[in-house]
């Protein structure tokens, strides 16, 4: 035995954090109050307060002010509940691979991407899972769909691995790649008088009520309302759920402004009338520290898809500047 050699030395182990901390924690982050978050994930308030008061003993920090109209977050609770995200996020990984395995998928990867929704056959979103897909038929995309700001937190939180977004401005821990510029077109009624017309303007959009899901695309809205103060109008907006503004347009009940890719659904009791100088970029968003294969080759795939469809439809797409 070697006596000179230094003892192993010892370090206090980390605590074990249950899962169903986190997700008590996270439910009292969101709801801001106690009784509601109990209520969101069905357990009774004083087992939901036990559960953050542990989670606090053992970080060892206090994560909630409790005031009395409900809960509010600390310097530390803001600081954690995206590593919380992220760590269940990880849990359900595991148990989707576990299953993986005793399904006789051991080699399957889930890729889970969010992308507005709905998205046109033919679009980016449709032609990169296409082409991604069969470069990559062992993995399993997961498609869904959130509002524009959503999607950063649910990339930071881990809940999603990659998302195509309106949005070219990330957040910090995560990098965005702008892959191509749409133009937007005014979707309008068959009957409507400009259906017909080579192009309208955004003064043109002012005359009827303008169906636009302001909520959910925020960023396009964005756009939309600048070129409109620039050109001295005020739009007549009706805040309308992504999915239903095609079947109201084409009920008569009013205008919209949509990416150019939508006449590819080709929808029989609509037109689309092109607005000239008026596009929005599509970037593609992942966090810096996944090392991940398919997230990598997810993003070169949609890279390789903006450029073929910049090409092919160069009155719809342009390279992103």
């Amino acid at each position: 035995m070697n006596t000179s050699e230094e003892p192993l030395r010892t370090t206090p182990s980390e605590p074990d954090v249950e899962p169903r901390l986190l997700r008590a924690f996270l439910a009292v982050a969101q709801e801001g109050h106690f009784g509601h978050a109990a209520s969101s994930i069905g357990v009774a308030q004083p087992a939901l307060s036990r559960q953050v008061q542990q989670l606090e003993r053992l970080l060892g920090v206090v994560l909630l002010d409790r005031t009395p109209r409900g809960a509010e977050l600390t310097a530390a609770g803001r600081l954690i509940v995206p590593y919380a995200e992220r760590a269940l996020a990880q849990n359900r990984r595991l148990v989707r691979a576990a299953r993986s395995v005793a399904t006789g998928r051991a080699d399957a990867v889930v890729l889970t991407v969010s992308a507005p929704l709905p998205g046109p056959p033919g679009g980016l979103l449709a032609e990169t899972l296409r082409s991604f897909r069969t470069a990559h038929p062992h993995v399993q995309v997961s498609v869904t769909g959130l509002d524009d700001h959503d999607e950063t937190a649910a990339l930071v939180g881990g809940r999603v691995d990659a998302v195509l977004t309106w949005d070219e401005h990330p957040v910090d821990g995560c990098a965005s790649e702008a892959l191509v510029e749409e133009h937007t077109s005014a979707l309008v009624g068959r009957e409507h008088p400009k259906a017909r017309a080579a192009k309208v303007t955004v003064s043109d959009l002012a005359d009827d009520a303008l169906l636009f899901p302001v909520r959910e695309r925020g960023h396009c809205w964005a756009q939309l309302q600048a070129a409109a103060q620039a050109a001295h109008v005020e739009l007549n907006v009706v805040p309308t759920a992504p999915s239903a503004v095609t079947d109201l347009v084409a009920a008569g009940l009013g205008v919209s402004a949509v990416p150019a890719s939508f006449r590819f659904a080709a929808h029989p009791e609509v037109a689309f009338v092109p607005i000239p100088g008026l596009y929005n970029r599509m970037s593609v968003m992942r966090r810096r520290d996944d090392d991940s294969d398919a997230v990598a080759d997810f993003v070169s795939a949609c890279r390789v898809t903006a450029r073929g469809l910049a090409t092919a439809h160069p009155d719809i797409w342009r390279p992103a500047h």
